[in-house]
C-alpha cells in the first residue's frame, strides 16, 4: 500500500478549476492540492479560458451553471482554439442534464470526496500524454511547456486598483503571442501567504518569474510600455 501511494503522488498534474461558488471552489482546490497536485481556479467561464489561454492543464475541471456562460460552452470554445489537447475535462454539477458535450464526464453534487478522487485519478490515468511514464514533478511539468516567460499578477479581489491591474494585463497580453506567455493571477485575500516565495508586500504586484531575474512591477499596471518592454526583453513576439 505505501508504495502504491508514493507512486500516485509522484503523478503530479496541474488542473484548472472552474467554479463560481467561491465555498466549492476552495473544497475542490483544497482536496486536489491534498493529492499533490498543482491547481489553478477561476470564478466563471470566461475566467477559465484565460487561464487556458496561458498554460496547459491535464485536468480541466468545471460546474456546469456559471453566469456569463457554462462550463460546457466553456469547454466548447477552448477546443476550438486548441486549448485542450492535451487535458481531459469534467463536470461537476447538480443539474440532471448536461448534454452540450457528450463525451465529457459528468460527477452530481453534492460530492463524495473519495469517489470524486477516484475518478479525478481515473481520467488523469486516461489523459492524453499521460502514460504510465508520465510521473513527472512540477518543475518538470513546467519544462515540458513552450512559454517563454511565465507572470503572476498578485492582486486583492476587493481593490480597485487590482481590478483594474487585471484588465490592463489582459489587454496588454492581447497584444502578444499567448502561447508564449503562462499567466496566473493570484488573490492574496482567499490566499494571504500564497505571495512569500515572491516577498510580496503590495497588491497589485506583476511578478516575472521566469526568465530569471525575476522583476517585481507594482501598480494597476497602466503604463503599457513597461510591460511591452518587460515582455519583448523574453523574446515575446507580438501578434
Amino acid at each position: 500500500m505505501e508504495g502504491a501511494t508514493s507512486a500516485r503522488l509522484l503523478r503530479t498534474s496541474r488542473i484548472l478549476v472552474v467554479e463560481d461558488q467561491e465555498d466549492v471552489r476552495r473544497m475542490l482546490v483544497t482536496a486536489l492540492q491534498m493529492e499533490g497536485h498543482a491547481v489553478d481556479e477561476a470564478c466563471n467561464a470566461s475566467e477559465g479560458l484565460l487561464r487556458l489561454e496561458g498554460s496547459r492543464y491535464q485536468l480541466v475541471l468545471s460546474d456546469y451553471a456559471m453566469p456569463g456562460g457554462t462550463g460546457t460552452w466553456m469547454l466548447g470554445e477552448a477546443r476550438k482554439r486548441g486549448l485542450m489537447d492535451d487535458a481531459a475535462a469534467l463536470i461537476v454539477t447538480a443539474h440532471p442534464n448536461v448534454r452540450e458535450l457528450a463525451d465529457v464526464e459528468v460527477i452530481g453534487k453534492p460530492l463524495d470526496l473519495d469517489s470524486f478522487l477516484e475518478q479525478v485519478r481515473r481520467l488523469l490515468d486516461d489523459a492524453p500524454g499521460r502514460g504510465t511514464d508520465a510521473a513527472n514533478s512540477p518543475a518538470e511539468e513546467d519544462a515540458l511547456q513552450s512559454h517563454k516567460v511565465e507572470l503572476v499578477l498578485y492582486v486583492s479581489s476587493a481593490s480597485p486598483s487590482s481590478i483594474m491591474a487585471r484588465r490592463n494585463l489582459e489587454k496588454l497580453l492581447a497584444r502578444f503571442n499567448r502561447s508564449e506567455i503562462r499567466v496566473s493571477i493570484c488573490d492574496l485575500v482567499k490566499d494571504p501567504l500564497a505571495g512569500e516565495a515572491d516577498r510580496i508586500a503590495f497588491t497589485p504586484t506583476l511578478v516575472k518569474r521566469s526568465p530569471g531575474p525575476k522583476v517585481w512591477v507594482l501598480g494597476n499596471l497602466r503604463d503599457p510600455e513597461v510591460l511591452e518592454e518587460l515582455l519583448g526583453g523574453c523574446g515575446v513576439s507580438a501578434s
